[in-house]
């Protein structure tokens, strides 16, 4: 057995000779090290430390080419960030929402704040137009669902009590 571990001979990959693991091909010290930095390593270039700097050879290159340059955007480039969403809109979709445990005082909310939004999406061009949509019409859609609800109570107590009082 050799003092790399594997055999007698270097091998490479699962024991096929040449094909992914290039084993040390100098004798190991104590630690089991090959070499010094900056001593020929297992195929003869130079160590991980070597020439170059972090380990790069001479003429070396990153696997894709060189990085770009940093380039900060200016005024005339197109802004990468998004616009700012209006908050209106956020509260108005949250009590939209919301009203299906808090009752119809947030389907009211819910209207007032999709109306406001609404306006104020037009005159300042915030991002937010599909939330104030859809807290308006889900505020709109919950109240008249309790409105509707609160008739076919009232209806129903009213015809009990009708039938009670009859001879």
């Amino acid at each position: 057995m050799g003092t790399d571990g594997v055999g007698d001979q270097p091998t490479q990959g699962w024991g096929q000779p040449g094909q992914f693991f290039a084993g040390p091909t100098q004798p190991a010290d104590q630690f089991g090290q090959t070499g010094q930095p900056g001593q020929p390593g297992p195929a003869g270039a130079a160590g991980p430390f070597g020439a170059g700097s972090f380990g790069q050879q001479p003429g070396w290159q990153p696997p894709y080419g060189q990085p770009g340059p940093y380039v900060q955007a200016s005024a005339g480039w197109p802004q990468l960030a998004s616009r700012r969403t209006n908050s209106l809109a956020i509260a108005a979709l949250c009590c939209g929402v919301g009203q299906v445990v808090a009752g119809p005082f947030a389907g009211i909310a819910a209207i007032i704040l999709g109306a406001m939004s609404l306006k104020q999406i037009r005159l300042t061009g915030e991002d937010g137009g599909g939330m104030a949509t859809t807290g308006l019409v889900l505020g709109v859609v919950g109240t008249a669902l309790f409105l509707v609800l609160l008739v076919v109570v009232v209806a129903i107590f009213a015809g009990a009590a009708s039938s009670l009082n009859s001879p």
